[in-house]
């Protein structure tokens, strides 16, 4: 029996280190911040994230954001091994939204950060009443309504697809972004770098700052939410006064065109 527990003992303080941490996976997350959101509320969640991480398995870390109507989990796309575009497809019209990075660590999914994302943010007069009415009316549906929630994914491997609309609300929120009395006048020949040169003279700024202008306002026309993948069967509305300010900086305006 004595010896039958000392062999037990030896087995235990001597079993190989890589066999320690089996079935304790992680990602290991040393860092992660907002380099830049590329969105204003009542948009759909664009950004880049800076991160440092001792495994760079996607599989292990999720990216979510949280908002009064549920979960939605976030696309990713690696720029390098220390920044990473991640895209999703749901508006985000509450206030008090969130995002929420996680990583699987023992055997579970834990918080690593929670970021408010428009805590002290300025409002136009305009944009915040609807994103007040829009916001109330998706908060008077939640409890009623699933939380809904996206499986990760790359890019390259899955197609964008929009979910079931929320209702007439949030839609008037997205209107929020355009100037609904213009729409812009091109033919299928035209590059987004030739339509953002007219109008940027015409709007009084860069033709970056009114090429991501455009392309935050219509991300319906371009193909698999790429800047480069203009489409020629859709109508383009004008960027709203708002997302013409936002964007009125020209060296901000090419650093997030080239970001895109």
């Amino acid at each position: 029996m004595t010896r039958m527990i000392k062999v037990a003992l030896c087995l235990i303080l001597f079993i190989p280190a890589p066999f320690i941490g089996l079935g304790y996976a992680a990602a290991q997350i040393t860092h992660v911040s907002i380099n830049e959101q590329q969105f204003i509320l009542g948009g759909y969640p664009k950004f880049r994230l800076n991160i440092v991480s001792q495994d760079a398995s996607l599989n292990k870390m999720q990216f979510v954001v949280r908002q009064t109507s549920g979960e939605e989990m976030l696309m990713v796309k690696p720029i390098n091994n220390f920044l990473l575009l991640v895209i999703g497809v749901e508006d985000v019209v509450d206030p008090r939204a969130t995002l929420v990075i996680r990583e699987y660590r023992v055997n579970k999914w834990r918080d690593v950060k929670v970021f408010s994302l428009f805590e002290g943010q300025h409002l136009s007069e305009e944009l915040g009443l609807k994103s007040s009415a829009a916001y109330l009316s998706v908060e008077n549906r939640s409890s009623q309504a699933p939380s809904s929630s996206y499986k990760i994914a790359t890019m390259s491997q899955t197609s964008v697809s929009p979910p079931p609309a929320k209702g007439k609300k949030l839609a008037q929120y997205r209107h929020a972004l355009i100037d609904k009395s213009c729409t812009l006048t091109y033919t299928p020949e035209m590059t987004l770098w030739r339509i953002g040169t007219e109008h940027g003279k015409e709007w009084g700024i860069s033709n970056y700052g009114a090429m991501v202008a455009i392309f935050e306002a219509n991300p319906k026309a371009f193909n698999q939410g790429e800047i480069g993948g203009l489409r020629a069967d859709i109508s383009l509305r004008c960027p709203s006064q708002d997302l013409r300010l936002k964007y009125s900086n020209p060296k901000m305006a090419k650093q997030t065109f080239e970001a895109l």
